[in-house]
């Protein structure tokens, strides 16, 4: 039964039953200084074991991701590659394995919501993969490409796509070229038409000729792949905090990130309106919001359709020197505007804040400035996470009246360039927290809210009566270990795709975001965060809450 118009965050008894676990953020309660933070209840699992998806009999094992928005008094929700069966990585790469669905309009007293999934017209048992189309070609939407946020406009329902295309040059009077080609008629728009530069130095690697590699030490290239001299080159952004002290520019290369629009009676299908040549937001979330003014005063951050907020890093891990800084752009709102319907889309990036404390803005993203990561105004921007991994961002209302980030997790050693110092500091591999009072910052020092803990301690993630995956749990008693998916990503190199004798892959969290239709005040003085996560092995999505007082 659903809590629909009931103030479910304030009732002791449901508090009580939806304590599936207690994780702890570390030894006590965080004080940062400013809002406390209490400990994570993992409420249930939204999509993975135990997960009970909509309609019944859907082909679905897991999938990760999950990012919400509110659109015409819906609550949508996007996923990332979806698995169908739990051997689906042996099957092939489809063209298409990204879902989505619908989530209630308020939580369900106990555990998590049902995830009412689109389907497809003629088979109920199978989901509608997320489509995206240029005109008249359907873009591929495989393995690794997803959606990386949502949001409504108040006219249309839309997302942002990560499709992993690189930039390259192009050539334009004999030499090679960065600049944004003018759209021809009924072309997606592009951007930045500024702010990136032609890169010849830079290799390409054969076969496939697509990503770029360091020509002096072959870095960057696969299995059977070597770094050869590029033709043509590719279009990066000198200003990423990307390029570490080696100068390893091959981070700094810009993306083709899709922007969509999706067809009123097609809930799964998008038609691209603009393309955004950028690298500081290759890893982007957004919110819209009621009332946008780039001086900051008159501001209402609240949610709405007035603009939308873009928070961007150049990448998703930031290790051997490497940074994924965090940057701001504003878009005006609705995309579509004028009788014609022609979408605007042109981006102003943060560009730091002025002697009168006033945040400044620019349309060059080379000129965009990292936003303050430690708390102090105009301070360093220093991200001391080596994966940031995606974010999730919300404006969380009285009596916080704070932006609220959530980020961080863990990836598998495997693809990490140096897992031996990829989790640094307390808590490793934990999804963290940071506040703000504005959306440009500064933001205060992240803290952990949700860590994997230890194999060995009962009611830990990786312990017994866990959710994650780890080799070294053994069950103890009523307390079972977190099983393995059958079949993960290493297994397909195996004849076959039998699994390892021992499965070292261990589970992971990423992808937090913020729920914010079920976020508000808990009836006590503070507030009930609630948000989701998706876990690597086993591969799904968990539904958990945090409470926060002022």
């Amino acid at each position: 039964m659903r809590a629909t118009g009931s103030d479910w965050r304030g009732s002791a008894l449901a508090a009580a039953a939806l304590c599936v676990a207690v994780v702890p953020a570390s030894a006590g309660v965080i004080k940062n200084p400013g809002p406390e933070i209490g400990p994570t209840e993992i409420l249930g699992p939204l999509i993975g074991p135990g997960a009970t998806p909509v309609p019944p009999g859907l082909l679905l094992y897991g999938t990760d991701l999950g990012w919400t928005f509110e659109h015409q008094g819906e609550l949508e929700i996007l996923f990332g590659d979806t698995w169908i069966v739990s051997n689906s990585l042996c099957l092939g790469e489809p063209a298409n394995d990204d879902s989505a669905g619908v989530l209630p309009a308020a939580p369900p007293l106990f555990g998590a919501p049902d995830v009412d999934f689109h389907t497809k017209p003629a088979a109920q048992n199978q989901f509608a993969p997320i489509e995206i189309h240029r005109g008249a070609d359907s873009l591929a939407m495989g393995y690794g490409q997803v959606p990386l946020t949502g949001f409504s406009d108040g006219v249309d329902a839309a997302a942002l796509f990560g499709r992993g295309a690189i930039v390259r040059c192009t050539a334009k009077g004999g030499k090679q070229t960065c600049k944004a080609p003018k759209a021809a008629a009924g072309e997606p728009r592009q951007a930045p038409k500024r702010g990136l530069v032609c890169a010849t130095d830079l290799g390409a690697c054969l076969p496939g000729g697509v990503a770029p590699c360091d020509l002096g030490s072959g870095a960057g290239c696969g299995f059977g792949q070597t770094c050869e001299p590029a033709e043509i080159g590719f279009c990066i952004d000198e200003t990423s905090s990307q390029i570490a002290a080696a100068e390893d520019r091959r981070f700094a290369v810009a993306h083709a990130n899709e922007l969509g629009i999706r067809r009123a009676a097609e809930p799964t299908v998008y038609d691209s309106v603009a393309i955004w040549r950028t690298n500081k937001f290759r890893n982007a979330t957004a919110r819209g919001v009621a009332r946008f003014r780039p001086r900051g005063e008159g501001s209402d951050w609240s949610p709405g359709t007035d603009a939308l907020l873009v928070w961007g890093r150049p990448g998703f891990t930031g290790e051997e020197g490497r940074e994924a800084q965090l940057y701001l752009a504003a878009l005006d709102l609705p995309l579509r505007t004028g009788d014609a319907g022609k979408v605007q889309f042109r981006p102003r990036y943060f560009a730091g804040v002025g002697a009168n404390g006033r945040p400044r803005w620019t349309r060059s993203e080379a000129k965009a400035a990292p936003l303050s990561l430690d708390g102090v105004a105009g301070g360093s921007p220093h991200e001391v996470l080596p994966q940031p991994l995606q974010m999730g961002i919300g404006w969380v209302g009285a009596p916080l009246s704070k932006w609220v980030m959530l980020y961080g997790g863990d990836l598998a050693d495997y693809l990490l360039a140096d897992p031996a110092s990829a989790t640094p500091g307390p808590a490793p591999g934990a999804v963290r927290i940071r506040f703000a009072d504005a959306p440009w910052g500064p933001w205060s020092v992240g803290q952990p809210i949700l860590a994997p803990g230890d194999p060995g301690t009962v009611g830990d993630p990786y312990g017994p009566g866990g959710v994650l995956y780890h080799s070294e749990c053994s069950d103890a008693g009523p307390n079972e270990c977190a099983a393995s998916d059958p079949t993960r990503p290493l297994h397909i190199l195996n004849p076959g795709c039998t699994p390892f004798p021992i499965e070292l892959d261990h589970g992971g969290f990423y992808g937090a975001n913020l729920v914010d239709a079920y976020t508000g005040p808990d009836g006590e003085g503070g507030v009930e965060l609630v948000w989701n996560v998706s876990t690597w092995n086993p591969y799904g999505v968990l539904f958990l809450r945090t409470r926060v007082e002022p």
